[in-house]
């Protein structure tokens, strides 16, 4: 049991560590950035492989999102509570 806790609190840390280490890939022959890990981001030859630490970075140096891996359009953490102020 106890191995199965330590397994699970490493795993969750390890996906936290991603999130906040987010990196995009674009290549310079085309224009949509990636995650990473998508398909079409791991055949870019390394000498056309353009990273960015975020997706405004992407956007600003004119990518658009992949739409198969669908990587965001903003870093910024969406509030979704209804503004109930007066």
């Amino acid at each position: 049991m106890k191995k199965a806790f330590a397994l699970v609190l490493v795993s969750v840390f390890f996906l936290a560590s991603l999130a906040f280490s987010a990196e995009y890939w674009a290549s310079k022959n085309s224009n949509k950035y990636h995650y990473p890990n998508c398909r079409y981001a791991q055949k870019i030859k390394p000498s056309n492989l353009v990273k960015f630490n975020s997706p405004e970075q992407a956007i600003k140096a004119g990518y658009v999102p992949c739409k198969v891996c669908k990587p965001p359009i903003s870093s910024k953490v969406e509030d979704n509570e209804p503004d109930i102020s007066m």
